[in-house]
């Protein structure tokens, strides 16, 4: 706890100066320092945390960047608000390559059937310009299934 403070206190400090983070920069800092906390959740890198909902073969294969996957994907903001999913419709069928890092790195971690909660910061999604509906800096929660390798 006391370490948490000093970091986000430095952050402050810092926030003052020209090239320091800004004020959003620094609660996303605080949103993955508290979600840590919880034991469930597994950090892959700072700023890429998961939790397992359902877990798919254990002795599948992982995807990598070259191959073509089918998920089902379900995207909220931190508030809870939906920016975009695939469960009232077609999975989405996609060139694992193609999609923002946060996710390529995640998924290139599950097998098919696993089911996973991803916590993914802003500079390995949309960063600063943001997308419609995706303000920018926004940190996405993303449930995804990996259904299939495709190719």
């Amino acid at each position: 706890m006391k370490i948490s403070i000093a970091v986000l206190s430095f952050f402050v400090l810092c926030a003052c100066a020209q090239d320091g983070p800004n004020i959003k920069q620094i609660e996303n800092m605080q949103f993955f320092i508290d979600n840590k906390k919880n034991n469930e959740i597994i950090e892959i890198e700072p700023g890429l945390q998961y939790f397992v909902v359902e877990n798919g073969d254990p002795s599948g294969s992982t995807p990598s960047l070259n191959n073509t996957i089918s998920a089902h994907f379900h995207g909220t903001l931190t508030n809870g608000e939906v920016f975009w999913s695939s469960l009232d419709s077609e999975p989405l069928k996609i060139e694992l390559s193609k999609l923002i890092v946060g996710c390529q790195k995640t998924i290139s971690l599950m097998k098919e059937g696993d089911k996973w909660v991803v916590y993914i910061d802003p500079t390995m999604a949309y960063g600063e310009e943001g997308r419609p509906g995706i303000p920018s800096n926004s940190i996405l929660i993303f449930e995804i299934e990996l259904l299939k390798i495709l190719s």
